[in-house]
């Protein structure tokens, strides 16, 4: 998990928030705002692909960057276990 913590902290953070909630310090500026990481009810497969394409790739928000280019698979892997550590809603585990 604290490789997971890291990359969150260095790529996700402004937008999505210290507690992953979505409130992030630049979150006031998106419509839609960032996604509730903890509520989030999507599963490894989905947040690793919105996390790898994008946003707009997923038919989501087309502020969510896509991450693929830049971050590896392994520290992408490790950001979605880092992400569902943080999962406080029971219909997301998988």
């Amino acid at each position: 998990m604290f490789r997971g913590g890291l990359v969150f902290a260095n790529y996700c953070v402004t937008c999505h928030g210290i507690n992953a909630d979505g409130n992030g310090r630049a979150a006031r500026l998106y419509n839609p705002r960032p996604a509730n990481l903890r509520a989030s009810d999507k599963n490894n497969a989905y947040i690793g692909l919105i996390i790898k394409l994008g946003g707009e790739a997923m038919g989501r928000s087309q502020f969510m960057p896509p991450w693929g280019a830049e971050l590896t698979e392994e520290q992408m892997s490790d950001l979605v276990a880092y992400i569902r550590s943080n999962n406080v809603n029971p219909a997301a585990n998988p």
